[in-house]
């Protein structure tokens, strides 16, 4: 095959190929778009020449190119380049310290592996995601009954307790999560639960899944353990979603039975299964076209959904499967399913009829969500301009504080992997958040509010205060090793209990580092304490004579029966002597005694530095300087 024909094949597909995982022709529109009537667009990744860099892994993705001729060097050599570096950013296997934008960036596991790495190597915690949730639901081997393949939802629970979730839902967790209509709902269990010889009676169904979900969703939120009864309409809402997965066209409500599945498995299940169910429920989006504002234009809508699901509630499912999936990915360290195309406008804010106020959802914070996605390439000032405009928000549902801080401690760690200097002003603001919290942190916990933040925002809030290290950071500690300790206690389970020991395991690495520290800078001050007292032209030789007099000593330089200490000797017994004893020191090595005029800068020093506020530099200058220092804590 000659070289013209190698340079007419497509480099680059369009989007919509991409997604279809087809070949793209490259044309304008290609030929798949043209054949399927979709819009035909090509993401180009443009770089400048001078921030190419040489990929040392080229051989993972691509075999070694052919070489090439004069005519044909210069111009292919950017396209090559650009197709490189596209395919590159898309590679899983490239290692996380090529580009600080990989995928594990904004997972929280890799933050907590590099800071005990930092602290000490031989016991820095695994790379596990801590604290990914409150822990498991499922009851003992011994009271586990495994639900019939015939059960239902009326067979699990009665009306009465049905109507009972769904007023915890409506209390506690729809005014974050608000995508369920409760007219609707109220009618359907109405008819769900009457005798099945009644002609309105409404038998199994696709919507079952969704009340399944609403019931396993009020157990949780009203019962600190779990019981047989949700178990069992947990599993009996998964073979509802299971059995309807492989439709062409799934209905709005198997849509809403998924979104509940993976909130329900985001607070009690394992990171792989909430991450799985979260990007089946992006592909079952995609097939019903929830993604588009107008779904009906494309066949997608099926006509019992008008009724059930209005234009509103769809933006809404189509928003709550994305924020899931967007956090799920991010904290996993995983890709998140992009659907392209979306054209769904955002939910529309809603009123609280009680006060007249407007609802602050988490559905405004996941534009912010979506731009931390690690392929994008974001540089630190546009992420500390997103960390401060986050940090202007004001939330006062406590659950949205939480996600508001959770949000925030992933733009620290993004800015901590691009080593960017970030100012102790936002940092400030950072800890104050933080503590702010950990205070919504213990109220949801005490008012049964088990959502996944409430275990993961206290862990992270600890790892980050560590990788501060500052004065207000440190402060801070205690409060958040307490208000972890509380959801510990109300949560006893292996999850909670693993985040606990690893976060005191962290503290206590830090503690040792401080220490070996402090011991560090201890020897020297106490090697050079005599030395302090020296003029600037002997303080060179001072080191070797102060070790010379420290060996020649005499043995028997004790003190005597009647406690009088030799006047040879350089200690003494009382605040009067100090003086004779400083002055003794200095005339030993042939030096006079300084004065307070030599030692000037010492006062700038001491307004300068609040914490040597209690340092009293008379009697540093006039007696001999004992060690250690206890009036400075040392």
């Amino acid at each position: 095959m000659s070289d013209s024909a190698i340079r007419k094949r497509s480099r680059v597909a369009c989007t919509s190929c991409q997604s279809r995982k087809r070949k793209c022709s490259g044309g304008q529109p290609c030929t798949i778009c043209a054949q399927f009537g979709t819009e035909c667009h090509y993401d180009y990744f443009s770089r400048k020449k001078k921030d190419v860099k040489p990929n040392p892994y080229a051989t993972v993705f691509h075999t070694a190119p052919t070489a090439p001729t004069a005519a044909t060097s210069t111009t292919n050599s950017s396209d090559l380049t650009s197709t490189a570096d596209e395919k590159r950013s898309r590679s899983p296997v490239e290692p996380d310290h090529i580009h600080p934008t990989s995928l594990e960036v904004n997972s929280g596991a890799a933050f907590v592996r590099r800071l005990g790495l930092k602290l000490e190597t031989a016991h820095a915690p695994r790379l596990h995601l801590f604290a990914w949730n409150v822990g498991a639901r499922t009851p003992s081997a011994e009271s586990m009954v495994s639900s019939s393949a015939g059960s239902t939802i009326v067979d699990i629970i009665s009306q009465d307790e049905m109507r009972s979730f769904i007023a915890v839902w409506f209390e506690k967790i729809d005014p974050c999560y608000g995508f369920i209509d409760r007219d609707y709902l109220l009618r359907q269990v109405s008819r769900r639960w009457l005798p099945p010889s009644s002609e309105s009676a409404l038998g199994p169904g696709p919507y079952d899944a969704v009340l399944c979900g609403l019931a396993a969703m009020g157990m949780l939120f009203s019962r600190r353990k779990g019981s047989v009864a949700e178990a069992r309409v947990a599993d009996c809402g998964r073979q509802i979603l299971e059995k309807h997965v492989t439709s062409d066209s799934p209905s709005a409500a198997i849509i809403t039975g998924w979104v509940l599945r993976v909130s329900y498995l985001r607070m009690t299940a394992s990171p792989h299964a909430a991450w799985m169910a979260s990007c089946t429920t992006m592909h079952l989006v995609e097939a019903a076209g929830m993604h588009l504002e107008n779904p009906s234009d494309n066949g997608f809508l099926r006509p019992d959904d008008e009724s059930y699901c209005s234009r509103e509630l769809r933006r809404r499912l189509f928003c709550m499967a994305r924020h899931l999936n967007v956090w799920v990915s991010f904290e996993l360290g995983r890709s998140r399913v992009v659907l392209h195309g979306a054209n769904s406008l955002a939910p529309a804010r809603r009123v609280d009829v009680n006060t007249t106020q407007f609802y602050t959802e988490i559905f405004e914070l996941l534009p912010v969500s979506e731009s931390l996605d690690p392929v994008r390439s974001s540089d630190s000032t546009d992420l500390e301009a997103a960390l401060s405009d986050v940090l202007d928000g004001e939330y006062v549902p406590y659950i949205l504080i939480l996600v508001q801080c959770n949000l925030v401690l992933c733009i620290y760690r993004r800015l901590r992997a691009l080593n960017h200097s970030i100012s102790a002003k936002l940092l400030d603001r950072v800890v104050a958040l933080a503590a702010k919290a950990l205070h919504a942190t213990r109220e949801l916990t005490a008012s049964v509010c088990p959502w996944q933040y409430i275990a993961i925002v206290p862990f992270q809030v600890v790892c980050t205060l560590l990788a501060m290290d500052n004065r207000k950071s440190l402060a801070l500690l205690g409060d958040a090793m307490h208000t972890l300790g509380e959801v510990a206690a109300a949560y006893d389970t292996d999850v909670m209990r693993e985040a606990y020991s690893t976060a005191y395991l962290l503290i206590l690495l830090h503690q040792r580092r401080k220490e070996e520290d402090t011991r560090v800078i201890g020897n020297v001050l106490q090697v050079n304490s005599v030395a302090s007292l020296l003029t600037p032209h002997n303080a060179s030789s001072a080191p070797a004579r102060i070790h010379q007099q420290a060996v020649a000593v005499p043995d028997d330089a004790t003190v005597n029966s009647n406690n009088a200490i030799p006047p040879d000797t350089a200690s003494t017994s009382t605040a009067a002597d100090s003086n004779h004893a400083g002055h003794a020191h200095a005339h030993a090595y042939g030096v006079s005694p300084p004065t307070h005029s030599e030692f000037s800068w010492l006062g700038d020093l001491m307004i300068d530095m609040p914490s040597l506020q209690n340092f009293d530099l008379d009697q540093f200058l006039t007696t001999d300087v004992p060690w250690p220092l206890p009036e400075m804590g040392i």
